[in-house]
């Protein structure tokens, strides 16, 4: 459990001072800038019938957006939607910050979808979370 911790820790403080390509470092940042980067490059497509539009935190972008406990911004919001209304986790709050319970409820989730339970979103998750449109309909990516 301390390991896990540790490398959450880690996670953290890489995602708030860098933005990731794949495995390869695309440049650093202030934390302010990589939450910027992130709340900026929403994607705006689920995949459905009517192909209904929600906001995706680095969908169709050139670089992922990478966070973790400690961040806060619309992209954490979009997070947090999926969480509470796409996943069932009604203990998630959509306040913006992504705190303790986020990070719980998280890992719930990416356990449930067979993925790392590291409370870290990247790329891996966002691809297997439902994402809730405007019209309420929860959807995954196409």
């Amino acid at each position: 459990m301390k390991r896990i911790r540790t490398t959450r820790a880690k996670a953290s403080v890489v995602a708030g001072f860098m933005l990731l390509s794949g495995l390869g470092v695309v440049g650093t940042a202030t934390p302010a800038a990589a939450a910027s980067w992130c709340n900026t490059t929403q994607g705006d497509f689920v995949s459905g019938g009517d192909h209904s539009l929600a906001q995706i935190p680095a969908y169709n972008a050139n670089r992922d957006c990478i966070t973790a406990q400690g961040a806060s911004g619309s992209h954490v919001k979009a997070i947090q939607r999926s969480l509470r209304y796409c996943h069932g986790r009604s203990s998630v709050a959509v306040d913006g910050h992504f705190g303790e319970i986020t990070e719980t409820q998280l890992e719930i989730v990416q356990r449930a979808l067979g993925l790392d339970d590291d409370g870290v979103y990247g790329p891996k998750t966002r691809d297997k979370l439902r994402w809730r449109a405007g019209d309420g309909v929860c959807g995954t990516l196409p």
